[in-house]
């Protein structure tokens, strides 16, 4: 086992249920996911003080595409995560550390089940840096609905 991080490793940052679809990643996409883990994932963990569970970390070209992401998604090098979260309470603690460091590009909170409420379209997504990048106090509550728990997962991207 290859630990990435004090408390990440390689085999949960490019696991999968779809094995098949996934490859061994490249030595530049491993390098990649230990800055991910070093400079965002860890040191959201020891904010949190508990585990953090990634649904998605490295993902391959043809797992990219299963999973219905973007062609030049990050997750394809390496620099995101999909982080699962039990309830949006939970996921907004989340999303307010993350957008706090100064690594993360993207920080997001998607829903299993969108609704017209919540996602994205609803201040969900916020670049935090770059010439286009949102002001962090301009920032809206990430996710508009605060109807039932529901599982949701915050993506994070350097």
């Amino acid at each position: 086992m290859m630990k990435l991080s004090k408390n990440f490793t390689l085999e949960e940052m490019v696991a999968t249920s779809h094995r098949k679809l996934q490859d061994t990643p490249t030595l530049a996409v491993v390098q990649n996911l230990q800055k991910l883990c070093v400079l965002v994932l860890q040191p959201l963990r020891d904010a949190i003080g508990r585990p953090i569970y990634i649904n998605s970390g490295y993902r391959s070209k043809r797992l990219n595409a299963r999973v219905g992401g973007v062609p030049n998604s990050r997750h394809l090098q390496g620099k995101a995560a999909d982080i699962h979260c039990d309830n949006l309470d939970y996921a907004k603690v989340i999303f307010d550390i993350l957008r706090q460091n100064p690594y993360v590009d993207k920080v997001l909170i998607e829903r299993k089940r969108p609704t017209p409420n919540s996602s994205v379209a609803n201040g969900g997504f916020a670049p935090l840096r770059g010439a286009a990048a949102t002001p962090v106090a301009a920032l809206k509550t990430p996710v508009a609905s605060r109807e039932g728990g529901g599982i949701c997962w915050v993506h994070v991207q350097m």
